[in-house]
């Protein structure tokens, strides 16, 4: 199963892809804002990263440059 965190803080939006996302058997796990995907990234690496470009603390790509920046060559 892949395994995707969505980062989303519109609400309306977010439950649509995941509703979809997970009819095609996909596990989503969704976060309103740039540090709450922080937070689950510091635990685990998902298959794949939806990101909206602009969240209510900050931007995808912050979020993007953030990840490159912590994983090993």
């Amino acid at each position: 199963m892949i395994e995707i965190y969505y980062a989303e803080d519109d609400v309306s939006i977010a439950l649509s892809v995941k509703e979809y996302l997970e009819r095609q058997n996909c596990m989503v796990s969704i976060f309103g804002s740039i540090a709450d995907a922080k937070n689950a990234l510091r635990n685990r690496l998902p298959s794949v990263l939806l990101l909206d470009w602009n969240m209510p603390d900050g931007q995808g790509r912050e979020l993007c440059r953030w990840i490159r920046e912590r994983q090993p060559e």
